[in-house]
This record gives structure tokens, sequence and C-alpha cells, in this order.
């Protein structure tokens, strides 16, 4: 039987990536081909250390049983990635360290029993009964969100023309309120 042995330095590639886009291109670097485990150690725990900064920094609004509980299972999973000796089981507490946390996230850890599964249904896996979770965008939020993706769409300098014509017209809209109102025939100005 053939099997295709994978080239340990082309594993992980997803994480590689993701590490890439949270750390910047040393990061990729560090981990590119490199089967060296206290690098690997150091990323993943350092990913661990960004997520439970992230949620201080990010929720505004929570109980404090439920911030207890996620500090308490990502500190759990720096632990044990602090413990692992192979780069296969620091991936393992990583995401399981993960998939904890967005449990966590979206209300409670959900537990089976032994004999008895939660069938895979709307509405088998609402999990509010101990918390709801809210995401509430607030009109500044929102601006800066309207202003991100057209700076994608248009491009920097574009944006900052635009930016400047709606200072000059001293408009009590919104910045996308006016670019709104501002789309010609090109729809350079929108998103």
């Amino acid at each position: 039987m053939y099997h295709r042995q994978m080239n340990e330095y082309t594993k992980y590639i997803s994480v590689k990536s993701t590490i890439e886009g949270l750390f910047g291109s040393d990061a990729w670097y560090a981990l590119k081909e490199t089967n060296n485990i206290p690098t690997w150690r150091r990323y993943a725990q350092k990913v661990l250390r960004a997520v439970r900064l992230a949620i201080t920094d990010t929720v505004e609004i929570c109980d404090r049983e439920w911030l207890e509980q996620v500090r308490a299972r990502l500190d759990r999973g720096i632990e044990e990635i602090g413990r692992e000796k192979a780069i296969d089981e620091i991936i393992g507490v990583l995401a399981a360290t993960m998939i904890e946390v967005s449990f966590l996230q979206i209300g409670v850890l959900p537990h089976c029993s032994d004999k008895i599964s939660t069938p895979l249904r709307q509405g088998a896996w609402k999990l509010n009964g101990h918390r709801s979770v809210v995401y509430l965008q607030t009109k500044e939020q929102k601006e800066a969100q309207f202003r991100f993706k057209q700076r994608k769409q248009i491009g920097f300098e574009v944006q900052l023309d635009l930016q400047a014509k709606f200072h000059q017209a001293k408009s009590k809209l919104s910045y996308s309120e006016w670019c709104a109102q501002q789309v010609d025939g090109e729809g350079e100005s929108g998103t």
C-alpha cells in the first residue's frame, strides 16, 4: 500500500500562515522550515497569550466567571504546550484550547455524556443557558469598518482625497453617508 509521506517542512501551512498574519513575516520564517520544538512552543504559547490579551482588551461587558473560565483555559493551554515534546502535540493542544475557548465565547463549553451524543442539527447546540452573547457595533465602529473596506477597495490615496473633500464639505452626514451620496456612475467613493 502506497502512502505519501508529508514533508515535515510542508506540514501545518495553514497554522503557519495564521501565525504570520498575527505576528508578521518573521514568525513565518521562524516556523517555515523548522522542526525546532522550542520555536513551535514559543509561537503556540504566543498565540494563546495574544488571544488572552485580545479578550481582556476587547470584551467590555462580561460576567466575571466567564472571564475567569476563559483565562484559566488559555493559561492551562500555555502550560500544556510548555510540557509537550513534539510539534504534533503542541498543535494538538493549541487546537483543543482554541476549540474550548470558541465554545466558551459562544456561551458555555458543552459536555456530552458517555452514552449519548448531541446530534449535529440546528437547535441542539443552543448554548445560551448560562449567558447570552451580544455583538454590538457603535456608530464609530461602523464608520471605521466602512473606511477599512473602502481603503481596500479604492486604495489609500483615493480614500485620502475623498476624506479631504468630505472635510471641506463640512457635511453633517457621517463619512459613509456622505460617500453614498457622492457615488457617481463609476462608484469610486462607495464600498
